[in-house]
């Protein structure tokens, strides 16, 4: 993958400045008791001492000593172990989405602005984001981004991962309406922009470390006289659930699919969704719920409750509290009875589903037992006794040593409460990890999306006819191409063929897909309307 050198070079110093910035910013808002966003505690304590709400405060309040954000260069003399309070991204990203809806609903006092603004700081300040161009900086060679993927390293799914700048990871989000303001912030950094004229540039009330963080993508270019030519699946997760379960309700789940593939007018799946949780008609589904019902179809679709929802409702921008949390959980459930049916149980005398079929496996072994598409047998003669998943393809996920183990009960602050519960665990590199009906589903249904995407790109690779589009990259739900910008139309059309193309063993699996084409990798639909070649 090429990258463009000027930018990224210019990028890279941007972050560096921004990084001394923010530090600047943070050490002015808190009087001095915060100099860089990397201080986890220092920040959530002040956070927490200039909140006088005390919901907001309560965000902060969890019963943990220091942070878990997973940044290795969190300050350790930060640390105090007597702390109670804790800076976890989703913690931060809650935090944020309450003192907006305050905001919209009424305004925000000035302590309240200050913490929003810090709080802001650390979010995109001290995640991995801001480092993105200096590792792209440090990995190419002669302007080449090599080397970026590990085949299989999403070992239990078989899923392709990324390494080093995690090319496969990069947000989706987009700067501005429709990524309007993308442009034009690409060709201020390339044409040497101070950090003050990148600060003031639209939108001018999203800091830099977050412009910078959004601005990653157009970095990977294609070489002269080419484009990028990708395909996107629409949604292919929250259509290869239901086509797995192999059941009527999980049929007429993808006949809406197949509805909104035919006639894009009619209401798609997340329309359809919103309109089950709000009790209105589909046709009356306005954006704000249409979102509600994206984010509850897929956080919920593999058995995900209140915390899954909530999570991926802070990564829309959205902020579900408890209760309203609970309904939608409730409502989508009741709306989708296939889904509870595909995930399963194993109690009381009855067993069905994933969870009743693995169980099954295990209890007698080498007997095969299925759930929808997908079946399980247990070998006791392999890797101390291991069960396996076999997939519509053939391909075997593998479950070693698994084991009934009491753990603690954790309470709301993930404090052991003293008591114990009983939970299965198989073995994962040198530890355990929970096994659930969870679990089960959310690896089928990602490791038969690899499946398609890795049929798909040896399809391509392998078709001599098709030498003239090679892949470039890929992500789990995208194929990335590079051509003479004189084919792009008929590389979109061929594309657009290829990912359409079912293999043998996902007959009747609905799939669509969205094809673009530009010089520069992009979310942005502003670009891609304008043409940007």
């Amino acid at each position: 993958m090429k990258l463009d050198m000027p930018y990224v070079h210019r990028a890279a110093a941007l972050a560096a400045e921004d990084a001394v910035a923010s530090g600047r910013r943070l050490n002015e808002l808190t009087n001095g008791a915060v100099t860089r966003v990397t201080q986890a505690q220092g920040i959530a304590t002040w956070l927490y001492d200039n909140l006088a709400d005390a919901a907001m405060r309560a965000i902060l309040t969890v019963g943990v000593p220091a942070d878990n954000d997973n940044n290795d260069d969190d300050d350790d003399d930060d640390d105090d172990d007597k702390a109670e309070l804790s800076l976890t991204r989703d913690r931060v990203g809650r935090l944020l989405a309450t003192l907006e809806v305050k905001r919209v609903n009424g305004g925000l006092s000035t302590d309240e602005t200050k913490a929003c603004e810090a709080a802001t700081l650390r979010l995109f300040g001290a995640g991995a984001s801001p480092k993105t161009f200096a590792r792209l900086e440090a990995q190419q060679v002669d302007g080449v981004l090599r080397d970026q993927y590990r085949f299989s390293g999403g070992f239990q799914t078989g899923r392709m991962s990324s390494k080093a700048a995690q090319i496969q990871n990069l947000t989706r989000d987009v700067l501005g309406e429709d990524g309007v303001a993308e442009a034009p912030l690409v060709d201020a950094i390339a044409d040497g922009c101070s950090y003050a004229e990148l600060a003031a540039a639209e939108p001018v009330d999203v800091p830099v470390v977050r412009k910078l963080a959004l601005l990653v993508r157009p970095a990977l270019i294609a070489g002269p006289g080419k484009v990028f030519v990708w395909g996107d699946w629409s949604a292919i997760e929250a259509r290869i659930t239901p086509w797995l379960a192999a059941s009527e309700g999980a049929e007429r789940v993808l006949d809406i699919f197949r509805a909104n593939d035919a006639d894009p007018t009619l209401p798609d799946i997340y329309t359809i969704a919103a309109a089950d949780i709000v009790h209105k008609d589909p046709s009356a589904i306005i954006k704000p719920e249409r979102q509600i019902g994206k984010v509850a179809t897929l956080s919920l679709q593999f058995g995900g409750s209140v915390g899954a929802l909530q999570d991926m409702a802070l990564s829309y921008h959205i902020h579900l509290d408890a209760a309203e949390a609970r309904r939608i959980v409730d409502a989508w459930r009741e709306a989708n009875p296939w889904a509870r049916e595909f995930w399963g149980a194993h109690r009381g005398g009855e067993s069905f589903g994933l969870w009743g079929a693995a169980m099954r496996a295990w209890e007698i072994p080498g007997q095969i037992t299925t759930a929808g598409r997908i079946a399980f047998v247990y070998r006791e003669d392999y890797l101390g006794g291991a069960l396996f998943m076999a997939l519509p393809s053939g391909r075997l996920l593998t479950y070693p040593r698994p084991r009934w183990r009491e753990v603690d009960v954790l309470d709301q602050n993930d404090k052991p409460t003293g008591e114990k519960r009983t939970e299965l665990s198989f073995r994962r590199a040198h530890g355990r990890a929970k096994l659930w009906h969870g679990t089960l589903a959310e690896n089928a249904t990602q490791g038969c999306a690899a499946d398609i995407l890795r049929t798909t790109v040896t399809r391509i690779e392998t078709n001599p006819a098709l030498a003239f589009m090679p892949i470039r990259m890929t992500t789990h739900d995208e194929i990335v191409c590079e051509v003479d910008e004189a084919r792009a139309e008929e590389a979109k059309a061929i594309l657009r063929r290829e990912m359409l193309t079912l293999p043998d063993w996902a007959a009747g699996l609905p799939l669509a897909s969205d094809e673009c084409s530009c010089s520069y990798y992009t979310k942005s639909k502003a670009a891609l309307r304008g043409g940007k070649l």
